[in-house]
């Protein structure tokens, strides 16, 4: 008899936690594992988070929704250019430029206005918050259009502001600025192609290759003569002027507009544990004839080898490398500082 009794309830335990497994999964939205069906594609841009606690879970999916933008605006912009290699300790460090990361959060910060949390559902069972986050595709997208007319806007100045200007570093800088906008334009107009259904986005009226290479003639038309200041091995003024060459600036003599003044400063470090260390700095300067600086610019350097010898080589190739890789991001930093 107990036996009979104890299948019964066995069998009503288990037909309870069934009824309750289903009553579970009827009542958890679609878009906890799939898409939301109350917010189609066509008109959302949908986003989900989750977490123990419901604000966790709300600001999670909000900030799944950013990186929807991010993701593009951060693949569209980001170029070599943009990463700087700091060398402490004799390692390299690479950070990306800050101005490019304040920009991207900017534009995105703008473009999911209007975003908010549509949905929120809780896991009884795993006591697991889940959070809906949605942005109106049209939204956005006008959103997106607003701050292309911005960058549209501030480019016209910045060219009529190069054209205007007599001083070549100050046209050249604001030619620089125009670039960069076109850069961030570029990028938005990527980002809207995906988000507008149709895939059109709002062409540019300006070619972005045009104004690159009206910004790399106007580079190339500098008149820049070299000099060496500082210079611990006598190799420093033929890789300075290897690099001028394949930076594009052509030679320039008594009528140079600018001399590029290079100093590399090295101190003996000694034998550590084996290793003959040295230290240096590389440094340029842009100087007008009347003795203004324009800009400067330093690089740290350190080397390590089991021979003397070797330690200096690798200095000097280590010189030739951020002459090569880093002169001409140096000259558009000199024309950007010369406001």
């Amino acid at each position: 008899m107990n036996t009979v009794a104890n299948r019964i309830a066995a069998t009503l335990v288990t037909g309870l936690l069934c009824f309750m497994q289903n009553v579970s999964a009827a009542s958890k939205p679609d878009w906890v594992e799939g898409d939301a069906g109350m917010y189609p594609n066509e008109q959302y841009l949908v986003a989900s988070g989750s977490a123990s606690n419901p604000e966790l879970a709300k600001d999670r999916a909000l900030g799944n929704l950013v990186k929807i933008f991010e993701t593009h605006i951060r693949e569209s912009t980001t170029t070599q250019s943009d990463t700087k290699v700091q060398v402490k300790d004799g390692k390299e460090s690479y950070t990306k430029d800050q101005r490019l990361a304040q920009q991207i959060n900017i534009h995105t910060d703008k473009v999911v206005q209007g975003a908010r949390i549509a949905e929120t559902w809780l896991d009884t069972s795993v006591q697991m918050h889940y959070a809906l986050a949605v942005l109106d595709r049209a939204q956005a997208g006008n959103n997106m259009r607003d701050e292309m007319r911005r960058l549209d806007d501030e480019t016209s100045a910045e060219l009529a502001r190069s054209d205007a200007q007599s001083d070549v570093l100050l046209s050249m800088s604001a030619l620089n600025q125009a670039v960069q906008l076109q850069r961030e334009r570029e990028a938005l107009q990527k980002t809207l192609k995906v988000i507008d259904l149709s895939g059109k986005g709002s062409p540019a009226k300006w070619n972005m290759a045009d104004l690159r290479g009206k910004l790399e003639s106007r580079l190339q038309s500098l008149r820049i003569a070299t000099s060496v200041g500082t210079d611990s091995y006598g190799k420093l003024d033929q890789i300075l002027r290897s690099a001028m060459g394949n930076a594009g600036f052509p030679s320039a003599g008594n009528d140079a507009a600018f001399t590029l003044v290079a100093d590399l400063e090295t101190q003996d470090l000694g034998l550590r544990e084996g290793w003959y260390w040295l230290r240096g700095k590389l440094s340029i300067k842009l100087v007008e004839p009347n003795g203004k600086i324009r800009g400067r610019k330093e690089w740290p350097l350190k080397v390590s080898a089991l021979q003397r010898n070797d330690a200096e080589s690798r200095i000097m190739t280590q010189v030739a490398q951020k002459l090569n890789q880093e002169l001409k991001p140096a000259m558009l930093s000199f024309a950007t500082s010369a406001n």
